[in-house]
């Protein structure tokens, strides 16, 4: 029987700052998702360059009302916003507790597995379907088809 060395070894410092900053960075995410109020993001700055520079929106544009919208309970309006915003809130949320379990054990299996399988096949493939979504919310935006709402 062979035992991983790896796993009955405590965290290097490297491993230590990483797993702090994702889990620290995750949580300030989620928190502010909780703080921000629904009206207030709706109000709020146009942040986005991709957007500010072509109108259009990018990928990423409705994560942050769709993570507020479903912080404040309403899922519909987080879908609505971007269809992956639940899908990545859910992916920061156990992030975070990956992060925070392999600081509280000292030992680097919950975080590293979890980001191999984030960076794997299952990641890319993900971020090929995010990307496919977002290209075509950009083409439905130039061409006014109005499928999607506009998030801009």
């Amino acid at each position: 029987m062979t035992v991983d060395h790896r796993r009955e070894q405590g965290l290097s410092a490297n491993q230590v700052v990483g797993a702090t900053t994702v889990a620290v960075a995750g949580a300030a995410a989620l928190g502010a998702a909780c703080v921000f109020t629904p009206g207030g993001v709706d109000a709020g700055p146009q942040l986005c360059p991709f957007a500010v520079m072509t109108g259009l929106p990018c990928p990423g544009c409705g994560l942050t009302r769709s993570w507020v919208a479903l912080m404040h309970g309403d899922v519909g309006s987080a879908f609505t916003f971007n269809v992956f915003g639940p899908v990545f809130l859910m992916l920061t949320a156990v992030t975070v507790v990956a992060a925070t379990l392999t600081l509280v054990r000292r030992r680097g299996a919950p975080l590293s597995g979890w980001r191999d399988l984030v960076l794997g096949p299952v990641g890319a493939v993900l971020l090929g379907v995010w990307l496919t979504y977002g290209g075509v919310r950009i083409l439905d935006a130039a061409f006014g088809w109005g499928f999607f709402p506009v998030v801009v």
